[in-house]
């Protein structure tokens, strides 16, 4: 006897009821009707492909294809993944996708034995008989590149992506104006990947008409959408530290990072902050000249209190600037008055003395610029790792009248962006876990992406060191000869000496 086809997964599945204390959001998800980007940010078993895929089905089966062979693309990180999960188990085999929808004879095959199309076309409107939807699997393999140029109807990312593929496949979407068409399901387990988003979602700052679900793993259990022995296994493997993220999609910490301390909700200025006055104003730069290789310069100032406050960055990675321009951007954005004593030296990268060299001849190359004050910092990694994480820390002899302790270093969320980033995603190498004899990582940082928390680093600890204040709060003797390119060709005055404290 044939199988009835309403028992099929089409007719049958019913999402779990929201919520949303518990950070489940199944039905909410299927329902929404965004204009922009929709996510769904879930554990793993917590039913995040399945219920995606799920909307997609709906989408174009209640949505009038515009044209023939209307393209909307399931991408995933491999083309396997897409073909054999999202279309064989259960789009297909499950019966997400009803089989009568399907124009099986116009099927695409990349492995017609294994199940595996590159695209199927579902059978046009009986209202528009030349007009018809057409799923289109890709791979995160193929890259930004064959992600551009064509228009297409909707599009949802299978598991975590590069944010640059969402750009691109977003803009092939830029003709038709439909709602409920932009989706990517994901556990954020690679932060890395996932930290655009998440910024976006802790400032309030989602673009207007985008959205974030979520789906928790255990409601999923007590749905019986998985077994408690399953997720008893799984879950007994997995720090306790991961165990938001796996669950319920929360957002996670990078391993091996340098500075887990920092929380913008305890290290961010309010917005309109202005410095007090008083305060000893420093320019801090990492020379950069790329787009891999970014110039950063941060602007902090420092209260009576040993309190730091960097209230703005300068971040290029425009090849068309030279030193010059940047360093026209940098003396363009604040007066640094020479008279001044609040405005003193501007730390900077010791690596290229030519560009420091060009600083102290900067009049010269830009008539109506001042030269700059700018000397090479202390370039000792791990002890300037350790001061910033001092500073991090929350100090009880800084603590307000509420008795609650202040750490003694801020930033702005809103004129740091590059920074806050980065303090989140700087890390140590990872250890080769691959092969039979993996390898212990080298103890050293990750080098990608950090020029300015290198600038922090380099201004925060060099300051320090300038003015006898380490970590341990005692005086400590320095030789001038440590801090800079010019002091370490001659010895200064009292004249120059003093003029870097400034």
């Amino acid at each position: 006897m044939a199988a009835n086809p309403f028992d099929i997964a089409y007719y049958t599945f019913r999402p779990r009821p929201d919520q949303p204390s518990r950070h489940d959001q199944q039905t909410g998800f299927l329902r929404s009707q965004h204009p922009g980007v929709t996510f769904l940010l879930g554990g793993n078993g917590a039913g995040t492909s399945t219920l995606a895929l799920r909307k997609v089905v709906d989408f174009i089966l209640t949505t009038p294809p515009p044209r023939r062979d209307t393209p909307f693309w399931i991408i995933a990180e491999s083309y396997e993944q897409t073909m054999n999960v999202c279309w064989k188990e259960k789009l297909d085999q499950l019966g997400h996708l009803p089989p009568q929808e399907v124009e099986w004879e116009r099927i695409r095959w990349y492995k017609p034995n294994n199940n595996w199309p590159f695209s199927v076309p579902l059978k046009p409107w009986p209202q528009f008989p030349n007009q018809n939807w057409q799923l289109v699997f890709k791979s995160y393999d193929q890259g930004r590149s064959r992600m551009q140029g064509e228009s297409i109807g909707g599009f949802l990312f299978v598991e975590q992506f590069p944010w640059g593929l969402l750009e691109e496949v977003l803009r092939g979407c830029r003709e038709y104006a439909f709602v409920g068409n932009k989706l990517a399901e994901f556990t954020p387990v690679d932060p890395a990947l996932s930290i655009r988003l998440r910024e976006m979602e802790e400032d309030d700052s989602l673009p207007d008409g985008w959205a974030i679900y979520r789906a928790n793993t255990e409601c999923a259990v007590e749905a019986g959408h998985v077994t408690q022995q399953w997720f008893d296994q799984f879950f007994g493997m997995i720090p306790e530290a991961m165990r938001g993220v796996r669950t319920r999609g929360l957002w996670g910490g990078f391993d091996g990072a340098i500075y887990p301390e920092f929380d913008t909700a305890v290290h961010s200025l309010p917005s309109g902050w202005s410095a007090p006055p008083g305060c000893r104003h420093r320019r801090m730069i990492d020379w950069g000249f790329g787009v891999d290789n970014a110039f950063c310069c941060l602007f902090a100032c420092c209260n009576g209190s040993g309190q730091w406050f960097v209230y703005d960055e300068y971040y290029s990675t425009d090849t068309r600037f030279t030193v010059i321009d940047h360093l026209k951007a940098i003396s363009d954005r604040y007066e640094w008055p020479r008279d001044n004593p609040c405005y003193g030296v501007t730390w900077a990268d010791p690596s290229n003395i030519n560009c420091h060299r060009i600083a102290s001849k900067f009049s010269d190359y830009a008539p109506g610029y001042e030269s700059i004050n700018c000397q090479a910092a202390n370039n000792s990694v791990e002890e300037g790792i350790e001061h910033i994480k001092w500073l991090l820390k929350p100090a009880e002899s800084l603590a307000l009248e509420d008795g609650k302790p202040q750490p003694r270093l801020f930033l702005s969320r809103e004129k740091c962006p590059n920074l806050v980033r980065q303090m989140r995603t700087y890390r140590r190498l990872k250890s080769d876990k691959a092969g039979l004899n993996p390898r212990d990582a080298r103890d050293a940082v990750l080098k990608a992406d950090d020029h300015a928390v290198d600038a922090l680093r380099y201004g925060l600890f060099s300051e320090a060191l300038m003015i006898g204040l380490t970590p341990s709060a005692l005086p400590r003797q320095h030789s001038p000869n440590r801090y800079g390119v010019q002091v370490q060709s001659r010895r200064l005055s009292g004249k120059n000496r003093n003029s870097r404290l400034g």
